[in-house]
C-alpha cells in the first residue's frame, strides 16, 4: 500500500512539471458511498456551470454509477432529473414496479412465516440470502440504458463520451479488478455490488463485489490509465462508520474493506468533500439534499478550482458535442437469446418465456417477459447482458440463470388472544422441464380452523401462457370451540361448518397485474348447528348437507405490497359462479320440524371486492374497501342453513373467525375507509370503519325458517382500531373491533401471524 502511494506521488510530480507544456487535462475521481454518492451530481453541476472541464472519470460503487451516466453523455441536469424519478428509486431500493409485478405466477397466499428451501439432488441444506434487496431492477436498468452506448463505443470505455474506468473487488483473490472495456452495464453493476445489499456479479468465473471494499477512491487508476494534468477528487462517503460490538453492519464493513486514504491525490490535485454524514448510507429519500451538498462543496472551492485550472469549456459546444454523441445511438433490437446455468429443457422453457417469437424485438417489449421470468418460482436469480452482433445487426442477449431449489417447506400460522390460534405447515416440490410442474400440500390445525389441501399444477410457457391445476381442499370451522362467549351469546352458539372441494382450475394472465381463472369442481358442504342457544348437553344438532357441482369464472388483479394489512397498492376480485346441488337436512333434537328434507337447487352468484390505498398525505395513507354480492340462491331448509351458505361481508380479518348472521345476505353492498398512519416504515396505526347494506335482510321466522325483510330497511356497522408491526416473520397486531347489533359489540384481538385460510368450496 505504501509503495502504491509513493508511485502516485512520483507520477503527480512529473505531471506537475510538464503541466505547462500542453493543454490541461482534468481527471475526475468519484468515491463510493451508497446514496451519499449522489452528491457527485451536485459537484458535476457546479463544474459545468463554471466551465471546468472533465476529460476523464474513474469511479467506485456509487461513483461508478454517477460517472457512468456522465460518460454516456448525460448532462448533470439530466442526471439530476433521472435520480429523482420513482424509476431510479426502484433501481436503488430493489423495488419491482407494480407494472411489472407478474401476478399470474403468484401462488395462493397462505399463513406461512418462513420458507426453507432444499434440493433433493444434492446434500440437504438451506441457503442464507446474499442480498437484502432485489437486484433485478438495477440489473435490467443498467443493461437497458448502457447497451446502445457501449455498442456505439465498440465496447471500449475510452470511446465513450468521456473516457471512463470503474473498479470492483475480487473477494477470492482479494484484489481490485479494473474495467476499461467490455460490457459497461455489467462493469458498473459489479462495482456497485455492496455486500449483503445487492447480489454479487459473476465475471470470468470470479465473484465480484463493490469496488469500495479494496479501493474506494481509484486515484491510482486515474493516474495509471489517463495521466491527467490535474485530478479533482470527490469523497462523498462521509465519515467512516465506527465499529462497535452492537452494530453487525459496522463489523462486516471493517472485516471486508481496506481503509482509504483520500489525501493522496497529487500535489496539484483538489479534494472536494461534501458534508454527507447526516444522510443514511441507503437512504434515497432526500436526493435533493444530497445533490445540494455536492453543489455547495464544489462552489466553496470554486476559486481554487479556477486558479489551478485555466482551461475552460464552452457550454454550448459541450451541449452540441453531447447531442451529437447521443444521436449516434441506434435502437436496441434483441434477436438471439442464450441461456446459461440450466439444462437444455429448462433453457427451452426460459427462451419461450423471454422471447417466444423468432423476430427481433425491442427491449421495451422484452421487459414484460423478463419480469415474468423473474416471478417464476423455479428461478432463483437471473443476470442479463446484451452484445451487439455485427453479422446480424441486432443484439444477442445472454441470461445467466440460477435455479431455485426444488423442495420448499413452509411453517407459520397465528397466535391469538382468542382461542383461534392455529399452526400451518406447507410442502411443495417443483419439477422443471419444458413445462413446469409443482406438487404442493398444506395443513392448518387449531380450535377454530382445520384444513388440508393438495394441488398439482402445470405451467406452460409460450406466447399464450396458461396453467392447469387439480386440487383437493378440505376445511372445517368450529365456531363452538373458538367462541369465548358460548354461555352468554344469544346467537346460535354451536356451529361446525365443513366443506370439501375436488376441482380443476385453468388460468391465463390478464396482462402483468392480473389473471383469469376458470374452475369446475365437485363439492360437499356439511353444517352441524343448534337452532337455539337453550340446548342441553344430550341434545343433538341439526345437520345440513349440500353437494353437487359448481363452476366459476374469476378475474383477479393485485398490486398490494403485503399479503395481509397492506398499506399500498390495489386489489380487485370479480367472480361469477354457478351452483347445481342437492340439499339434505337431518333435524336435531332442538328443531321444530323433525322431518328429513331433500331438495334440489341451482343458482348464480356474483361477487366483487375492491381495495385501494390511493393517496398519501405525509404519514397518512388514505384507502377504502368495497365488497358486493348478488345471488338468486333460494332459502334452504331453515334459517341457520340459509345464512351459513349466503354470501358474507368480511372487511377485517377477525370477521372470518366469527359467525355474524347480520353480515350475511343474498344481495348486499358494503364498504368503508381503510386509513393507515405510518408511524415508521414497519409500524402502522390502522383506523377502519365500514357500513353493510343488505338489499333485503335475512330474517328468522318463528318456525325457524327464513324470510326477507323490507328492502333497504336496516344496515349494520363494523369499526376497527389497531396497530400492526410488520416483523420479518409476519405481522404483530392489537385491535379493538366493533360489530353492530351484537350483545357484546366490542372485541379485542391480539394476533401474531396471519389469519389466512384455504378457500372454501363456494367462495
Amino acid at each position: 500500500m505504501k509503495n502504491k502511494y509513493i508511485r502516485i506521488l512520483l507520477v503527480c510530480s512529473l505531471l506537475f512539471q510538464v503541466n505547462s507544456l500542453s493543454a490541461q487535462k482534468v481527471g475526475l475521481v468519484l468515491s463510493g458511498g451508497g446514496a451519499r454518492g449522489l452528491a457527485h451530481i451536485g459537484v458535476m453541476k457546479a463544474l459545468e456551470e463554471n466551465g471546468i472541464p472533465i476529460d476523464y472519470i474513474a469511479g467506485t460503487s456509487a461513483g461508478s454509477i454517477v460517472g457512468c451516466m456522465y460518460a454516456m453523455g448525460l448532462s448533470p441536469n439530466q442526471m439530476d432529473s433521472l435520480v429523482r424519478t420513482e424509476e431510479f428509486y426502484s433501481w436503488a431500493t430493489g423495488t419491482i414496479d407494480e407494472d411489472y409485478s407478474y401476478y399470474f405466477r403468484k401462488r395462493e397466499e397462505n399463513a406461512s412465516w418462513i420458507n426453507l428451501k432444499f434440493s433433493l439432488d444434492s446434500i440437504i441444506q438451506t441457503t442464507l440470502p446474499t442480498s437484502l434487496v432485489s437486484s433485478v431492477p438495477i440489473d435490467y436498468a443498467l443493461m437497458q440504458n448502457t447497451a446502445a452506448v457501449i455498442a456505439a463505443a465498440n465496447y471500449n470505455f475510452d470511446s465513450l463520451f468521456i473516457p471512463f474506468r470503474c473498479v470492483a473487488a475480487d473477494i477470492e483473490n482479494k484484489k481490485t479488478v479494473i474495467f476499461k472495456d467490455g460490457d459497461l452495464g455489467m462493469a458498473v453493476r459489479a462495482s456497485s455490488a455492496y455486500p449483503f445489499y445487492f447480489r454479487p456479479v459473476i465475471f470470468d468465473g470470479k465473484i465480484l463485489y463493490d469496488g469500495g471494499m479494496y479501493n474506494n477512491f481509484p486515484a491510482d487508476v486515474m493516474l495509471a490509465d489517463f495521466q491527467p494534468d490535474i485530478i479533482i477528487g470527490i469523497n462523498a462517503g462521509g465519515s467512516t462508520m465506527a465499529t462497535s460490538e452492537t452494530n453487525i453492519i459496522s463489523q462486516i464493513r471493517a472485516m471486508m474493506t481496506t481503509p482509504t486514504n483520500f489525501s493522496v491525490i497529487c500535489e496539484n490535485g483538489i479534494l472536494i468533500e461534501p458534508n454527507t454524514d447526516k444522510f443514511g448510507l441507503f437512504d434515497f429519500s432526500n436526493i435533493e439534499g444530497l445533490i445540494a451538498e455536492g453543489y455547495k462543496a464544489a462552489m466553496d472551492q470554486l476559486s481554487r478550482l479556477q486558479f489551478n485550472i485555466q482551461r475552460r469549456v464552452d457550454k454550448d459546444s459541450l451541449k452540441m458535442k453531447r447531442k451529437a454523441f447521443r444521436n449516434n445511438l441506434n435502437p436496441v433490437l434483441v434477436d438471439n437469446v442464450v441461456i446459461e446455468g440450466v439444462n437444455s429443457k429448462q433453457a427451452d422453457y426460459i427462451r419461450r418465456v423471454l422471447k417466444p417469437s423468432y423476430s427481433p424485438i425491442p427491449l421495451s417489449r422484452l421487459k414484460a417477459s423478463y419480469y415474468q421470468l423473474v416471478a417464476d418460482q423455479n428461478v432463483k436469480s437471473i443476470f442479463p447482458t446484451l452484445k451487439y452482433n455485427t453479422v446480424t445487426g441486432f443484439y444477442d442477449m445472454k441470461v445467466r440463470v440460477q435455479r431455485e431449489k426444488d423442495l420448499i417447506t413452509q411453517f407459520g400460522g397465528s397466535v391469538s388472544s382468542r382461542p383461534i390460534s392455529e399452526a400451518f405447515i406447507g410442502l411443495q416440490y417443483n419439477l422443471w422441464h419444458r413445462k413446469a410442474y409443482s406438487f404442493s400440500g398444506n395443513f392448518y390445525f387449531g380450535k377454530l380452523y382445520t384444513s388440508g389441501q393438495g394441488k398439482i399444477r402445470m405451467d406452460s410457457p409460450s406466447s399464450f401462457p396458461y396453467f392447469l391445476e387439480a386440487e383437493i381442499t378440505l376445511n372445517q370451522y368450529d365456531f363452538f370451540r373458538s367462541s369465548n362467549a358460548f354461555f352468554t351469546d344469544q346467537k346460535p352458539a354451536y356451529i361446525v361448518k365443513s366443506d370439501q372441494n375436488y376441482g380443476l382450475n385453468f388460468g391465463i394472465p390478464a396482462r402483468n397485474k392480473g389473471k383469469v381463472i376458470a374452475s369446475a369442481a365437485y363439492f360437499r358442504v356439511a353444517d352441524n348447528y343448534y337452532q337455539t342457544s337453550n340446548f342441553l348437553q344430550n341434545d343433538t344438532a341439526d345437520k345440513s348437507i349440500l353437494k353437487g357441482g359448481t363452476g366459476s369464472l374469476t378475474f383477479e388483479r393485485s398490486t398490494l405490497n403485503r399479503k395481509q394489512y397492506a398499506n399500498q397498492g390495489t386489489f380487485l376480485n370479480i367472480s361469477l359462479r354457478y351452483v347445481n346441488a342437492n340439499e339434505y337436512t337431518i333435524p336435531g333434537s332442538t328443531s321444530i320440524d323433525r322431518r328429513l328434507e331433500e331438495d334440489y337447487h341451482d343458482w348464480f352468484q356474483f361477487k366483487i371486492a375492491y381495495e385501494n390505498y390511493y393517496k398519501r398525505k405525509g404519514w397518512l395513507k388514505l384507502g377504502f374497501y368495497f365488497e358486493g354480492a348478488a345471488s338468486n340462491s333460494p332459502f334452504f331448509a331453515n334459517y341457520t342453513s340459509t345464512v351459513l351458505n349466503a354470501p358474507s361481508f368480511n372487511p377485517i380479518q377477525e370477521t372470518k373467525t366469527l359467525f355474524l348472521p347480520n353480515f350475511h345476505s343474498h344481495i348486499f353492498a358494503g364498504g368503508g375507509l381503510r386509513n393507515v398512519i405510518m408511524i415508521t416504515s414497519n409500524l402502522d396505526l390502522r383506523i377502519e370503519g365500514y357500513v353493510f347494506q343488505p338489499y333485503e335482510e335475512l330474517v328468522r321466522t318463528p318456525d325457524l325458517k327464513t324470510q326477507y325483510g323490507e328492502v333497504l330497511s336496516r344496515r349494520f356497522y363494523i369499526g376497527s382500531l389497531g396497530t400492526v408491526f410488520h416483523s420479518p416473520l409476519g405481522p404483530v397486531g392489537a385491535f379493538l373491533n366493533y360489530y353492530d347489533d351484537r350483545k357484546n359489540p366490542f372485541s379485542f384481538l391480539f394476533q401474531i401471524g396471519y389469519l389466512i385460510y384455504n378457500h372454501s368450496a363456494l367462495e
